[in-house]
């Protein structure tokens, strides 16, 4: 098995860096080694590798170093692909992968995988489908609020000393207070199953394939990203102040039983967003929603490869 190394070296503010320089130290077996140069590259490089193990039939380890985007875009390079298996470290400021699915701690753990990848999982992905674009998240995918914190947050040189001091857990919240007397809410139309419901002053609308998002927040705890189906969790209805300590409860998975959250659980769900307004998949932005755009939230069954830890 061929085992390759994706390593975002800004991630974390330099956390990537350090933990592959431990890594490297006991890793005892041949790999190649990859670095990210730009938004996407880790995705060109993923695909690069995809080609060539469907090509040969050669079975490919990669392993991403970095933070929830590095393995976004790696998982992007694979899709379908049977050939290769994904991996990560987490290295990043929020890093929800590391959360939601095994990764790996230790070179030890690595090596026995490339000796017994039959512990290898197979999971599902989130599709979000807007006009004629499809994009596809690990995680979740969202419209609204937290879309806009992570737009800000991602731009804001701020979240680099965050991850200096090693305080990355903050930074999703300390953006939050930042963003709520900004942020404008907006209404939306859910069809599911042939039912429709309207719903108003909504804040956030969060499809998720795994319970974590924003820097260890149990948005949606129910989610697994094995059982074929993704969940939809919508925030409405509610005031500034009560929305932030609603935040607060979000981190023990508390929040499902308040009245202005509503979730759904499915394969799709079609959404109509009554306003422009920000989206996001994996935290990465996803462009603006135009007046009355719908979008589709669905998932793909057995879409790529999870490397897991072997005993």
């Amino acid at each position: 098995m061929k085992v390759v190394f994706i390593i975002n070296e800004k991630a974390g503010n330099g956390a990537a860096k350090r933990k592959w320089k431990n890594l490297r130290k006991s890793l005892q077996i041949p790999y190649k080694l990859e670095y990210t140069e730009y938004p996407g590259h880790a995705t060109e490089i993923a695909k690069r590798y995809a080609t060539i193990a469907t090509k040969f039939s050669d079975k490919h380890l990669l392993i991403a170093i970095g933070g929830d985007g590095t393995v976004h875009e790696v998982v992007q390079g694979v899709i379908t692909t049977g050939e290769v298996y994904i991996g990560a470290i987490s290295a990043g400021s929020g890093n929800d992968f590391g959360r939601g699915y095994e990764t790996f701690t230790e070179a030890s753990e690595i090596v026995r995988f490339t000796q017994q990848h039959s512990n290898a999982k197979v999971m599902d992905i989130g599709v979000l489908q807007k006009n004629d674009e499809t994009l596809y998240y690990i995680n979740n995918a969202g419209i609204g609020f937290d879309a806009y914190i992570s737009k800000i947050s991602n731009e804001s040189k701020l979240k680099r000393y965050f991850n200096f001091f090693r305080l990355g857990k903050l930074t999703y919240v300390f953006f939050l207070l930042k963003a709520l007397n900004r942020f404008k809410t907006f209404s939306i139309k859910v069809i599911h199953n042939g039912e429709e419901q309207v719903y108003d002053n909504v804040w956030l609308v969060v499809a998720s394939n795994q319970p974590y998002f924003g820097g260890g927040m149990k948005i949606s705890p129910s989610s697994n990203p094995s059982d074929h189906n993704i969940e939809l969790t919508i925030i409405y209805n509610i005031s500034r102040l009560k929305l932030l300590l609603l935040f607060s409860t979000v981190f023990f998975g508390k929040h499902t039983g308040i009245k202005a959250v509503q979730q759904y659980s499915g394969e799709a769900f079609e959404v109509d967003i009554h306003g422009e307004v920000i989206g996001h998949t994996d935290g990465e932005f996803a462009g603006i929603t135009e007046k009355n755009q719908r979008i589709h939230f669905g998932v793909m069954h057995h879409a790529w490869h999870l490397a897991r830890k072997t005993s």
